[in-house]
């Protein structure tokens, strides 16, 4: 599978506008990236220390500042910051929905970018235990109920060796799910 071939097919149903509900304002990178024709998608495991989240897997990215001249900026600023990985504007190719936490009451816009090769990560330790780099569509196919925080309503989950991934970056990968699997991709 080539990068633009998958940019092609994503790009229609990305969200035409950006939507924001309530609470403090976040923003993600899914970022897609290619080994020998297959895509993979870049994960955090976050740092057991931190204050919201911690030991959660989620895609890089966090909380606006006010030094940002947008969301986008605050998803490729934040993911430098904790991966440094450098992201050019031109790799962004659109944002999916918005999804809200329903514990610590941010809204996140994920922003995707497509790239063909990441090269060396450099995770902030004081931020990622770990950085996960897993083939997308193996991890879209594990999707399944989350019956473990029924609470919130109907709510998914993706397993893949041994990464559980819940909540709000479920959200963001069920968009993605939907979207390959309308194309016949899942």
């Amino acid at each position: 599978m080539e990068p633009s071939w998958l940019l092609n097919m994503l790009k229609p149903h990305l969200a035409n506008e950006l939507k924001i509900e309530e609470g403090t304002l976040a923003a993600v990178l899914v970022i897609i990236n290619f080994h020998d024709g297959k895509p993979y998608i870049i994960l955090t495991k976050r740092s057991s220390e931190l204050k919201s989240h911690a030991g959660q897997i989620s895609c890089p990215g966090g909380t606006f500042s006010d030094s940002d001249k947008d969301l986008m900026q605050t998803a490729i600023r934040e993911t430098f910051e904790e991966i440094g990985l450098r992201i050019n504007e031109k790799d962004v190719i659109g944002n999916l929905r918005s999804v809200h936490t329903l514990t610590s009451n941010f809204t996140i816009v994920p922003y995707v970018a497509i790239l063909e090769y990441i090269g060396d990560l450099k995770p902030d330790r004081k931020e990622i235990d770990a950085v996960l780099d897993l083939p997308l569509l193996d991890l879209l196919k594990t999707m399944a109920s989350d019956l473990e925080h029924t609470d919130f309503g109907e709510l998914y989950k993706f397993e893949f060796n041994g990464n559980i991934i819940w909540g709000a970056t479920a959200r963001i990968l069920k968009q993605l799910y939907d979207i390959l699997h309308k194309c016949g991709m899942i």
